[in-house]
């Protein structure tokens, strides 16, 4: 009698693409090395942010506090990064401000996703009037630069955290309706859409519940890469005055506060600008590699 082997359970499926996949991130990582290298930076920077009173020699620097009697030093044992026009020691004031930084590109990017996806979602998926509606309003928005725009906004407003978060994901949306809306126009013809329409789900259940989830990788890899270019932005701002004030230690503020000083105290700029330029760099890296991993999903 010829025996037949019991087939596989189908609770080993998901496992076995959660095994394919970290295979696949794993070979990625291994042979990219820039990979690994921006993974560490962006870790580097949410523990420090996490951490950040514990990290930082002078922590108290991070406010409104005056030691002119240590005012200008250069870079040394007791002070690694030097100390500032009023004798705050600058690399506190930089660990103390990667929480500023992270916070405004962390909660930009949570507000523009929540605004932009659904719209394209359903611009894409309904279509019609409705559709050209939200992807009409889309594209003005994206015809202002969005320096421009947050420059704009910020201007007419008290300079201030809440209002450069504002600011910036009013001009951040975009780019995520655009996004979803490319990607659900692409997958709403797929087998699985139609099998759901026959089942007799809503629209609703259908652009939310069935084609959404599908966005997943897309929106990991656009995310991470955002808070790169969100995090220069908010410096940019801080530079021009229009960010968090002083004595906030915010990064480009920072460097804003130094640029009279060069080129005697260039540890000012220097270090804070080195800070931003990292964050960028590492963020981008780490995004790269996660669309090398996440996209060659099946």
């Amino acid at each position: 009698m010829t025996s037949i082997a019991p087939s596989a359970p189908l609770d080993d499926e998901p496992h076995s693409v959660a095994v394919g996949l970290g295979t696949r991130a794993w070979a990625s990582l291994r042979n990219s090395p820039l990979t690994v290298i921006g993974f560490l930076v962006c870790l580097g920077l949410v523990v420090m942010a996490a951490f950040a009173p514990w990290i930082a020699p002078f922590p108290e620097d991070a406010g409104a506090v005056v030691k002119f009697h240590q005012r200008l030093q250069p870079p040394s044992a007791e002070h690694w990064f030097g100390t500032d026009l009023v004798g705050r020691d600058v690399l506190s004031r930089i660990v103390m401000g990667s929480r500023i930084s992270l916070a405004t590109a962390v909660a930009v990017i949570v507000a523009a996703a929540l605004i932009g996806v659904p719209l394209g979602v359903i611009a894409a998926y309904r279509g019609g009037w409705t559709g050209a509606s939200i992807m009409r309003i889309n594209e003005v928005f994206l015809a202002i630069p969005s320096l421009v725009f947050v420059l704009v906004v910020t201007s007419l407003m008290r300079p201030s955290l809440p209002v450069t978060i504002f600011a910036i994901a009013l001009a951040w949306w975009t780019w995520y309706a655009r996004l979803a809306y490319g990607e659900v126009l692409s997958l709403k013809e797929e087998q699985f859409v139609d099998a759901a329409r026959t089942s007799g789900a809503s629209d609703l259940r259908i652009a939310f519940g069935e084609i959404l989830p599908n966005l997943t990788s897309v929106l990991i890899v656009k995310t991470t890469l955002d808070l790169g270019y969100v995090i220069l932005l908010g410096a940019s701002l801080g530079f021009l005055g229009l960010g968090p004030q002083p004595p906030a230690p915010e990064w480009g503020t920072m460097v804003a506060e130094g640029r009279e000083q060069l080129p005697d105290a260039w540890w000012l700029t220097t270090f804070p600008g080195l800070a931003v330029f990292a964050a960028v760099v590492g963020f981008n890296l780490f995004g790269d590699g996660l669309n090398d991993i996440l996209g060659g999903r099946d």
